[in-house]
């Protein structure tokens, strides 16, 4: 059986991939950067709107490295360009347990507000928007929820965070990060810490603070400092 090769350096994404991805599959790590050669050429052909080359890049970047939200939200972008919809949809739920900071979160509700107002669902296409904003605010967000606000003739900014959490509830959208993630990434920073990895076991904690605020974690940060 062919053992699968992967780009992974972090030890935050090594959690990551060996739980949701390998399982109890071998896999190695590559001698190559194959990841950063097919990455910086997805930036090229997207800076250049050639979103169909671009794509190919990113999809074999992800293939390199499974977990990395880089790849995945690219990959949301150029089918976003391309008006793939349903493509949209798939590999916005596939970021959702990759989802480790607020601007990553925020991103994935914003591309579940693209995929809802394409199918003609505009009230849970802003309810996404506007919820995204409470994890990052973002003048793109914004704009789109003033869009749909004239089209429903109502102020999205007057929902409560219960209404909107009803609202992605009854569409099985998820109103968190990934509590498994979560204490993955925190398992993560303890061996990092460990083992010595002082810079990503502060990666570690940093990310699960920033979705968490929690205290504990706040001071082992302090106590890193």
């Amino acid at each position: 059986m062919e053992i699968k090769e992967v780009c992974i350096g972090h030890i935050a994404e090594i959690f990551l991939y060996e739980y949701y991805v390998a399982g109890n599959e071998e896999y190695k790590l590559k001698e190559e950067n194959t990841y950063a050669v097919h990455s910086e050429a997805g930036k090229h052909f997207m800076e250049n709107g050639d979103y169909e080359a671009a794509l190919q890049e990113w999809i074999r970047a992800h293939e390199d490295n499974p977990v990395s939200q880089e790849a995945l939200l690219n990959i949301v972008n150029c089918y976003i360009h391309l008006e793939n919809i349903e493509k949209v949809l798939e590999y916005t739920k596939k970021s959702y347990d990759f989802c480790c900071t607020r601007a990553e979160l925020a991103a994935f509700y914003r591309n579940l507000g693209f995929y809802y107002v394409s199918v003609y669902k505009p009230e849970v296409a802003a309810a996404c928007y506007r919820y995204s904003t409470l994890f990052v605010e973002s003048e793109a967000a914004e704009n789109e929820i003033k869009f749909l606000e004239k089209a429903l003739k109502k102020s999205m900014g007057k929902l409560t965070i219960e209404e909107m959490q009803k609202l992605l509830s009854e569409n099985d959208i998820p109103l968190q990060a990934n509590s498994v993630t979560l204490a993955l990434i925190y398992k993560a920073g303890q061996e990092a810490a460990q083992r010595g990895l002082k810079s990503q076991a502060h990666d570690c904690f940093s990310m699960v603070y920033d979705l968490t605020h929690d205290e504990e974690v706040k001071n082992i940060l302090q106590k890193m400092v």
